[in-house]
């Protein structure tokens, strides 16, 4: 890693924690809004494919830190697995769509950030419900915009999953594909990226 691409991690990994912390205004229930995952995914669309998997596990072991250390949720450490792990798809996405600085179709984005949110809230919920494995959390109904799912972890998921997971999919729908077309061609003009068509 060069100096222009840890300053643009940097970068990057400080603008995760702002949007994590800001997703702190929408905590339903064992989980928050993660806006964060929208700018993680833009990270690695960028960056990935010009890096090597050493640089990269470092990039989502802070990245998890910093959603762990942002958040609001019951279990924090629920945080590393899911958005470390999540980061770390997207890389491996990244590098197989955009080999070579090839440029992602919004198609492609829009796929990505689809794929990486569902395995981000799948990996966040699961390792919250064994986090708190024992406590009343577990052991509660869980339900969403008046529908009751039951107990247990597949009710958690889905309740979880229509109140926090949906419209932080929807604010990656706009943001990620958006700023993604924005960033790539100022970060190849100033020589941070290496563009191909």
């Amino acid at each position: 890693m060069n100096t222009r691409q840890i300053s643009l991690a940097a970068a990057f990994l400080a603008i995760v924690f702002i949007a994590h912390a800001a997703g702190r205004i929408l905590q339903i229930g064992g989980a928050q809004l993660a806006p964060s995952i929208a700018i993680y995914v833009l990270m690695a669309l960028l960056i990935a494919p010009g890096l090597g998997w050493g640089p990269l596990a470092g990039i989502a072991l802070a990245t998890g830190l910093l959603t762990m250390l942002a958040t609001s949720s019951p279990f924090p450490l629920a945080n590393i697995p899911a958005h470390g792990g999540s980061f770390l798809l997207a890389a491996l996405l990244a590098k197989t769509f955009g080999r070579d600085g090839r440029e992602l179709s919004n198609a492609q984005v829009i796929g990505i950030v689809s794929l990486v949110l569902l395995v981000s809230w799948t990996l966040f919920s699961l390792f919250t419900w064994l986090g708190l494995l024992g406590t009343p959390f577990t052991g509660q109904s869980f339900g969403r915009f008046g529908a009751s799912f039951g107990t247990g972890f597949a009710a958690w998921w889905v309740s979880g999953f229509l109140g926090v997971a949906l419209p932080t999919w929807l604010i990656a729908l706009v943001l990620t594909p958006l700023l993604y077309r924005a960033v790539r061609p100022a970060l190849i003009r100033q020589g941070m990226l290496a563009a191909r068509a």
